[in-house]
């Protein structure tokens, strides 16, 4: 991470926030903060069965107070694919898209 342009984070939605393991990423990134870290811009790839906007704002919240923590880097855009419960569901769903002409921007 220390020396990436760019990070990409991507986790399900577990109770309106981020995985347990997620979670545990972040805190053991830890030891970047005051260090001379490349990355300037973080992404984050959100998943969930429910699909109202609304059920995303807690992970948002999560990654940006991470991101917050680094100077030189900003959130650079949230891409949420709500309604995915099933096998299957994620199939044509326009986060995809969006997650693909974002990620030929980088």
């Amino acid at each position: 991470m220390h020396d990436a342009d760019v990070l990409v984070f991507a986790t399900p939605v577990y109770y309106y926030s981020v995985s347990g393991q997620f979670k545990t990423m972040l805190d053991r990134a830890n030891p970047l903060f005051g260090t001379d870290y490349a990355f300037t811009k973080a992404y984050l790839l959100a998943t969930a069965a429910e699909n109202e906007a609304a059920t995303v704002e807690g992970t948002v919240k999560a990654v940006q107070s991470w991101v917050d923590c680094f100077d030189r880097c900003e959130l650079a855009e949230t891409i949420f694919a709500g309604g995915v419960s099933s096998v299957g569901d994620i199939a044509g769903h326009p986060a995809l898209e969006q997650a693909y002409q974002s990620g030929k921007e980088v």
